[in-house]
């Protein structure tokens, strides 16, 4: 009699660790390469004419088991609209592992850390790639290679650190600039700047935090600088132990620093030459912030942002272990600062809401920072009755809003089930008034493994007219930005592409 066997498995081991944020649509892309002419479902109107550049952390080598999301080799992906058609480049990645220095080899302790993975800019005719742990990298625009580290140098300041988030006056045409740690590792040194087109350096001022705490973004008003301070803080002890540079602390608050961008900023009454002040709110975390502005006698900024009502970040949790709770509520909101109040004084008034439902990336008409304005463009889980019942995944947002300040009115755009929206750019219609244009966004379709472009007019918010699908699947952006082809240095195309050669005569079909 004959007898069947099924030989057992052999389980084989990786040297990638088993991590969520390296599996299922989170897996490494690890690819370089182009890509011509994309499928595009719709028609993309032949007035966009530029490139939309994204970054993305995507490690290259396989990361220390307990590494966090945040970390990965910088992935610049470059999508270059032209006539209605599109290419694709898919970039060229970065060195580096995340900010404790005491679990590097000793070899690769004294080299540049940043992997340039977290934002996108080009200012003064260069191509920058940040990551606010270190200084900039210089991009070539068109091939995406590394021109070199530290582009515009640090003069007598020797700063450390250049935020990943600087900000562009377009009224005073000037670069804004920030950097945290900047005199080394946990280090509560702030340098604030700015640089015009030619890359002088303006206003240089040194300020100090009142602890060591992340300082990802801020926002920008014709006279005030306003800094977000997450509630981590870093701890060099707990560097050496192994840990991670962050860990939350309940006892933080959301805080923020005020700070004059210039000598000549219009003081209110009872700020002294050369005064910074610090306002806290209640212990949560304010992500990303759209915009801010300043009433017209100067005595009040307001400033909009996300907020996350506990640690957004659990793989920085507190040094006892403490894990934010499993509901985390989030919703963006309008906070008023009174310039009258004394620094170290905390917010008296709650926030005003703007949109109570999960959102993030905010992104306004940039040609109206600092200003108030009436668009704004984020993610967001979408309302409940426009989508099937799902729990809320951090950065698992599934839509896009458009809300109006003015009418108090939000329109929506739903990707689907197992989809995920990313930070949506804005591009303006040239010469229109504000928010009359193109929101352009990548979407992951999970189930299906793949990516889109989904680009949506903003007279018909909600209703793609255009779709460029995308041949294989990409890991999720950190930031992307929209820069238009008259701002690039020449046009170049982003693909290899043959030469053209002559017909040899010689083909086996000739019809004679």
């Amino acid at each position: 009699m004959a007898s069947n066997s099924v030989a057992s498995t052999k389980v084989l081991e990786s040297k990638w660790p088993p991590a969520t944020d390296l599996r299922g649509s989170n897996l490494p892309c690890r690819l370089e390469g182009e890509v011509a002419d994309l499928i595009i479902l719709g028609e993309i109107p032949k007035e966009i004419d530029g490139t939309f550049y994204r970054v993305m952390t995507d490690p290259y080598m396989p990361p220390h088991p307990q590494n966090v999301p945040l970390d990965g080799d910088g992935n610049i992906s470059a999508f270059r609209f032209e006539n209605g058609r599109l290419e694709r480049d898919a970039g060229k990645a970065l060195f580096g592992l995340y900010r404790n220095p005491f679990s590097h080899h000793p070899c690769v302790r004294a080299a540049v850390d940043s992997t340039a993975n977290t934002n996108l800019i080009l200012w003064a005719d260069k191509f920058l790639a940040l990551k606010e742990g270190g200084l900039p990298y210089e991009i070539e625009p068109h091939s995406l290679d590394t021109l070199g580290y530290d582009p515009y140098g640090q003069g007598d300041s020797k700063a450390k650190t250049f935020t990943a988030h600087p900000k562009v006056d377009p009224y005073s045409d000037e670069l804004v600039v920030f950097g945290y740690e900047a005199k080394g590792l946990a280090s509560t040194d702030i340098i604030v700047y700015s640089l015009d087109r030619d890359e002088n350096r303006h206003d240089e001022q040194w300020v100090q935090s009142p602890w060591c705490a992340p300082i990802h973004d801020c926002a920008i008003t014709p006279n005030w600088l306003i800094l977000v301070l997450w509630p981590f803080e870093a701890s060099i002890e707990r560097m050496k132990r192994g840990g991670h540079h962050w860990a939350w602390s309940y006892e933080r608050p959301a805080t923020f620093i005020v700070i004059p961008r210039r000598k000549s900023t219009p003081l209110p009454a009872g700020w002294q030459p050369g005064e910074y002040r610090i306002y806290n709110y209640r212990n949560s975390m304010l992500i990303h912030t759209a915009g801010a502005w300043e009433t017209l006698d100067g005595t009040a900024l307001y400033i909009e942002t996300s907020r996350y009502h506990d640690n957004a970040f659990p793989f920085f949790p507190t040094d006892d272990g403490r894990l934010p709770a499993a509901n985390l509520k989030a919703d963006f909101v309008r906070f008023t600062i009174d310039l009258s109040k004394p620094s170290g004084s905390t917010l008296e008034n709650e926030p005003e809401m703007v949109l109570d439902l999960p959102s993030e990336f905010p992104r306004i008409d940039e040609r109206f920072l600092t200003r108030p304005y009436d668009v704004l463009f984020l993610n967001v889980l979408t309302p409940r009755e426009l989508r099937p019942d799902t729990d809320l995944i951090f950065q698992g947002l599934d839509g896009l809003a458009m809300h109006r300040r003015s009418t108090n009115t939000t329109q929506y755009y739903y990707a689907g089930p197992d989809s995920v929206v990313e930070e949506p750019i804005f591009i303006p219609r040239s010469e229109a008034e504000e928010g009359n244009g193109w929101v352009m966004c990548m979407v992951e379709r999970k189930a299906e493994n793949r990516n889109e472009l989904v680009l949506m007019d903003t007279r018909e918010f909600g209703v793609p007219i255009a779709i460029v699908k995308l041949p294989l699947h990409f890991k999720a952006q950190v930031h992307g930005n929209w820069i238009d082809q008259r701002r690039l240095r020449g046009r170049k195309s982003l693909v290899r592409r043959g030469a053209p050669d002559r017909i040899s005569g010689r083909g086996a079909l000739e019809v004679e």
